[in-house]
């Protein structure tokens, strides 16, 4: 009796394994029943991708069709397009995942041809790793075009690799390949300085500039004008903050690799109180004032006359310090004049930023 039980439990527990086993493809299949359909379809889109030479378009469908349903046949087309693609790591793994019991007979001896050939490729070159910085740069081996993704191996030799990107110093490099063996190069292109002017209206003297978060330092004689110098920057996106008091300006730009590049700040005008207009409109007059004394003693000096007899008093002698003096006063009235416009009565004139 004790005997029968115990086979009763055993044919229990493995009619119940069998269910299970039966039951997870079945749920699976009525979760998606046209995965498999759709995936074929997939694949045969991929062939004839495959077949025609368009070999990135392929690998994009396959991958596609394999995420939709995994079949032995997806998978060695999957290491098909790898191995055409020079990329012998992950078609030897892909090829390898293949190579089962399931995948159908007419395909099995071309999948050992296959991993044989991919097998002896692997023996016969190099392996090399590139990084490229960055990674929308141009690459070029021994001359001709590779993408980044497809670069994996090489003949045995010294190969060049060339790189280049708008904005970029280009760069070589020389690299040595054996066989069976493996290679890496980083090449990091260096960015192209570009000049940048930053233009505060109203002037520098009391505002501040930052660029990028970092304090533009001017010298005294820089903070006369309204605009900084020529700074070199890399060239490529860029932010520039302009204040002044509690008024602040900001902009997002892009620095050219050739030319300068010129943003002007705006809504942060100086302050022109009644007290700056007063001290600017007086340095006005006074430079005015200069201006007519200068005049007078210049046309004193050349409207009067020595020789005429009303002037015989030695006070009405004629002296070339009335040149002297008279083209001093009138420089300096000019110099006066012009400063206290610029610097104390000037408005600054709205303007957009732009480059």
């Amino acid at each position: 009796m004790t005997h029968r039980r115990g086979a009763q439990k055993l044919a229990q527990l493995g009619l119940l394994a069998f269910c299970a086993c039966t039951l997870v493809p079945a749920s699976a299949r009525a979760a998606d029943p046209n995965a498999e359909a759709r995936a074929n379809a997939i694949y045969k889109d991929a062939k004839e991708r495959f077949d025609a030479g368009d070999l990135p378009k392929a690998l994009a469908l396959v991958k596609q069709a394999e995420a939709i349903f995994a079949h032995p046949a997806i998978v060695f087309l999957r290491g098909r397009v790898l191995h055409k693609l020079v990329r012998l790591r992950e078609a030897d793994e892909a090829l390898r995942t293949a190579d089962t019991a399931a995948l159908p007979k007419t395909l099995q001896k071309p999948l050992a041809d296959e991993r044989l050939a991919v097998d002896e490729e692997m023996r016969a070159k190099g392996e090399f790793l590139l990084t490229v910085d960055p990674d929308t740069a141009r690459v070029t081996i021994d001359g001709d075009d590779v993408r980044l993704d497809s670069v994996g191996w090489l003949t045995p030799g010294k190969h060049r690799v060339e790189a280049a990107a708008p904005g970029y110093q280009p760069m070589t490099r020389d690299v040595q390949i054996a066989a069976a063996d493996s290679a890496t190069a980083t090449l990091r292109l260096v960015p192209i300085a570009g000049s940048l002017v930053i233009v505060v209206p109203g002037g520098l003297r009391d505002a501040e500039v930052r660029l990028d978060g970092l304090l533009v330092e001017l010298r005294a004689g820089e903070k006369l004008g309204d605009r900084t110098p020529p700074m070199h920057v890399q060239s490529g996106a860029h932010r520039v903050v302009c204040s002044r008091g509690t008024a602040e300006s900001a902009h997002e730009i892009e620095v050219s690799a050739s030319g300068v590049t010129e943003v002007t700040c705006t809504d942060i005008a100086p302050s022109t109180g009644t007290g700056r207009k007063v001290l600017g409109w007086t340095g006005v007059a006074a430079g005015a004032g200069l201006v007519g004394a200068g005049a007078y003693g210049i046309l004193s000096f050349l409207l009067v006359d020595a020789k005429d007899p009303r002037y015989s008093d030695p006070r009405y002698e004629v002296s070339h310090n009335k040149l002297i003096f008279g083209s001093t006063y009138v420089a300096a009235g000019v110099a006066v004049g012009i400063c206290s416009w610029l610097f104390l009565l000037r408005d600054p004139k709205p303007a957009g930023s732009g480059n």
